[in-house]
């Protein structure tokens, strides 16, 4: 059955990255709707002004649009690294029209928190990667955050080397810092409707493979997939990837 794919990236990167996974997706017969947060560089918009709630806002109105034109009025909801928690928001903010969340190497934030998990608060309980205490640089402004050059490639493309790592360190951009300190809280009759799937990167030094299994075991994910890759499998391992997003997507198989 034919899947209308919205595909959200995550921090200090945008939707080029995925335009890989796009292209496998629509040659594979399915539709792929890729999103920019807000703040991307050159979007015009002021890192200082966006929050989460512009976040979640975006990513409701490119599901909504994309749900109108899906025959079953349904997407797949993927989002990668701080993208899960994006897609968490705007899956308690309009859960109907989603069919199935994807987490891809990403914070999962808990259900029925007080306050909600924020990829700060997510991220500092995580002692397994490769962040050094100076990998993530805040801006004098404290407006942007970017990862200290230095440990990019140890963190982001600790799974190969040559062109590829090349292209993953290139496709790096600062992003806004509102967002990541922001709670995102949800509820069993919001996100906790909506299927859920994990895909687990098994070399992954940003968010590292221990922390993934220790927030699939806190939530309620019907499967988990995993990838034999670092922290971007859509750049460094996009064939498994796009098969891991196939299969998350296919209830049938439960």
């Amino acid at each position: 059955m034919a899947e209308t794919f919205v595909i959200v990236h995550g921090a200090f990167q945008t939707s080029a990255d995925w335009r890989g996974i796009a292209d496998r997706l629509e040659a594979a017969g399915h539709d792929a709707v890729l999103v920019d947060l807000p703040g991307r560089p050159g979007d015009g918009v002021a890192p200082g002004e966006v929050t989460m709630a512009d976040h979640a806002a975006t990513v409701v109105a490119a599901v909504t649009d994309a749900a109108a034109a899906d025959p079953d009025g349904q997407v797949v909801l993927v989002g990668h690294s701080f993208g899960g928690l994006v897609i968490s928001a705007a899956a308690e903010a309009e859960p109907a029209p989603i069919s199935t969340l994807v987490f891809v190497a990403a914070y999962l934030p808990r259900i029925g928190t007080v306050q909600g998990d924020s990829l700060q608060e997510l991220a500092t309980a995580d002692h397994h990667g490769a962040w050094q205490a100076d990998s993530f640089v805040v801006s004098a402004d404290y407006t942007m955050a970017s990862v200290n050059p230095r440990d990019r490639a140890a963190i982001f493309a600790s799974d190969t080397d040559g062109a590829t790592a090349d292209a993953v360190l290139a496709g790096m951009v600062d992003e806004p810092l509102g967002p990541l300190a922001t709670p995102v809280p949800l509820t069993a009759a919001g996100f906790g409707s909506v299927r859920a799937a994990y895909v687990v990167t098994l070399r992954d030094q940003a968010i590292s493979t221990d922390f993934q299994l220790t927030m699939l075991g806190r939530g309620t994910v019907a499967e988990a997939i995993p990838v034999d890759s670092g922290h971007v499998p859509q750049l460094t391992a996009p064939d498994a990837l796009v098969a891991a997003l196939l299969r998350a997507a296919t209830t049938e198989i439960e």
